[in-house]
């Protein structure tokens, strides 16, 4: 047998070191945060390890969830869907349950269309040329979007100056009150105080008539008078219809309803999901999905 020259040798030590790993070698929890196998049983973590090997990942890696963890170095959204795996399996969410969720995550991140919106006429929160664009329709009298409209200007707050946000008027039909708050809220950024005043909106929705409108406007140094007549223009109500008219377009069925890139957020928009799926995004532009 001819020796093996010592450069070669090392060549052959590198590609057996860097390739890809085979089915059943260990799955790199180390690499996965936020996950602690130490504090579960080793049945419940042979339960989670043969999920990863069925479930296929997307994005760059299309193998199997394991498969993509185990490449060097991990790709970003076998770990980011380990975790999910993981947790949803903690519990007490059965194959089923996680299939779904993880399909809803890759139709959020790979859907078949995005969706556009006219933005030159709108305030952002945060940084004008953010990468991360978020999109929200809602109306003022949803007791949800209540929740999740102060939800998404946290987690826009607290990106980095990666992500900003975008408000869009989609009052429910049969809802006066809701009509006539967002014309208020498009009239208050010819003040420069739109959203100071819309989040006032929903910090007040239980009372949207006209006085309380007229109230929250002078409470902020708007002068009322002027705030009716802002209201009241034709400009101001044809806004509000033509974003409502783009929801609709988006197939939006109701409030809230946000997109995040022009993909929308179907999964419950917690605090975790919408921070994630900013970091998602980021890593799609960036190529490290």
């Amino acid at each position: 047998m001819v020796p093996m020259r010592p450069a070669l040798l090392s060549l052959v030590m590198v590609l057996l070191a860097t390739g890809p790993a085979a089915a059943g070698d260990k799955i790199p929890w180390d690499k996965i945060p936020g996950v602690k196998i130490a504090d579960f049983k080793a049945e419940f973590i042979a339960e989670v390890e043969e999920q990863l090997e069925k479930i296929d990942c997307y994005g760059r890696c299309s193998e199997s969830v394991a498969a993509c963890l185990r490449k060097n170095p991990p790709h970003n959204t076998a770990i980011r869907l380990a975790r999910d795996i993981f947790s949803l399996m903690a519990g007490k969410q059965g194959p089923e349950e996680v299939g779904k969720w993880i399909e809803a995550r890759k139709q959020m991140a790979h859907p078949e269309w995005t969706h556009g919106f006219s933005l030159d006429d709108s305030v952002p929160l945060g940084k004008k040329d953010a990468p991360v664009v978020i999109v929200e329709f809602s109306d003022f009298r949803c007791p949800f979007c209540s929740k999740v409209a102060p939800l998404l200007e946290q987690v826009v707050q607290q990106s980095g100056g990666k992500a900003r946000l975008y408000f869009k008027q989609f009052p429910i039909k049969g809802r006066p009150e809701s009509l006539e708050a967002s014309k208020a809220c498009v009239a208050a950024q010819k003040f420069d105080k739109f959203w100071e005043y819309c989040r006032l909106l929903f910090v007040n929705r239980s009372d949207l008539s006209d006085q309380a409108l007229l109230a929250l406007a002078k409470k902020i140094g708007i002068d009322p008078d002027r705030f009716k007549e802002e209201m009241d223009r034709e400009e101001v109500l044809n806004r509000v219809a033509d974003e409502k008219m783009e929801g609709l377009r988006a197939r939006i069925k109701g409030t809230p309803t946000v997109f995040i890139n022009g993909k929308e957020v179907i999964l419950q928009p917690t605090r975790e999901l919408l921070q994630d799926r900013i970091q998602e995004e980021l890593d799609i532009l960036n190529e490290r999905d």
